[in-house]
């Protein structure tokens, strides 16, 4: 028989407030966290450890964090694959599962020609998650030696431009010159001066929007893990480590979070993708041989 909800959380705070009670008797009162400017600056970008040139070009924390996410990537990619089997099982199982739903996430949402978009789209959540969730783990965020790679905003705008410059070189390759025509598109002069200026300052607002993806990929991914990052500090400091079963519910909630901005970020890419292969003259040509059966239906 489980228990009312109240009753539970009731339970909670009277055990955190006794954790706290005891807290405060052996360590003393907490100390806030450190948010000098300089300190928030790090926080922002990563703490450089090795300055090779200044600060400007330098080995920050969130680099060497996003090396140690690549190395268990790699290594669990190698692991899971070194010995394979006809019957998968343990880690073997886990990554085909993975990949397997990954599959199906990139099919369901761009169709079977999206496919082959599967090895960048599922690269990039992989990595994006394992940042992500990373900023959960205790003392990342807290020491100076790590810092979740996705909540230094160099990080996500590095993943951002990886993104945008892989669908625009795929909609060339697929479209040829014919992909510039969205941005511009002289057709409408054919139909007068007048249209044909729209038309060219609509390519001219479509372009813009276009560059803005960037900015809108790397601030949705880096303002929400950042800031998960510094209420998990936060409520570190005035809940000391120890009052566990208060934080794990925020620590719980920043997961979720992580997951959720890993997989818009690979949606998002993802459409940029179908977006970007798909061809205006198609859409215009289907739309009068739309409009041409409907007026035939009525004569």
């Amino acid at each position: 028989m489980s228990a009312p909800p109240l009753r539970v959380l009731g339970g909670m705070l009277i055990l955190d407030g006794a954790l706290v009670l005891l807290g405060v008797t052996v360590i003393g009162l907490p100390k806030w966290p450190d948010i000098t400017p300089a300190r928030i600056l790090h926080l922002l970008t990563g703490e450089p450890l090795v300055r090779i040139v200044g600060d400007e070009i330098s080995i920050s924390n969130s680099l060497v964090t996003m090396w140690i996410v690549m190395a268990i990537l790699v290594l669990l990619a190698y692991l899971g694959t070194q010995r394979l089997t006809l019957v998968p099982g343990g880690l073997q199982g886990a990554l085909e599962v993975a990949v397997q739903t990954l599959i199906d996430f990139v099919v369901d949402t761009g169709g079977a020609a999206a496919a082959k978009y599967v090895p960048l789209v599922g690269t990039l959540f992989l990595f994006i998650l394992l940042c992500n969730w990373l900023g959960v783990v205790p003392l990342v965020g807290q020491i100076p030696l790590l810092h979740a790679p996705t909540a230094d905003y160099h990080i996500t705008l590095g993943l951002a431009i990886v993104a945008f410059v892989s669908y625009q070189a795929e909609g060339i390759r697929t479209l040829g010159s014919g992909y510039f025509n969205r941005w511009l598109n002289t057709a409408g002069f054919k139909e007068g001066a007048f249209l044909g200026g729209i038309m060219l300052f609509v390519g001219v607002i479509e372009f813009l929007a276009e560059i803005i993806r960037i900015l809108t990929l790397t601030a949705r991914l880096w303002g929400n893990i950042f800031g998960g990052e510094v209420m998990l500090v936060v409520m570190s400091a005035v809940l000391y480590v120890i009052a566990i079963p208060v934080l794990l519910p925020f620590a719980g909630f920043e997961m979720f979070i992580g997951l959720l901005q890993a997989v818009i970020f690979a949606m998002l890419t993802l459409l940029y993708f179908v977006l970007a292969t798909e061809s205006h003259e198609e859409h215009d040509e289907s739309s009068k041989h739309a409009q041409t059966s409907k007026e035939g239906t009525h004569a």
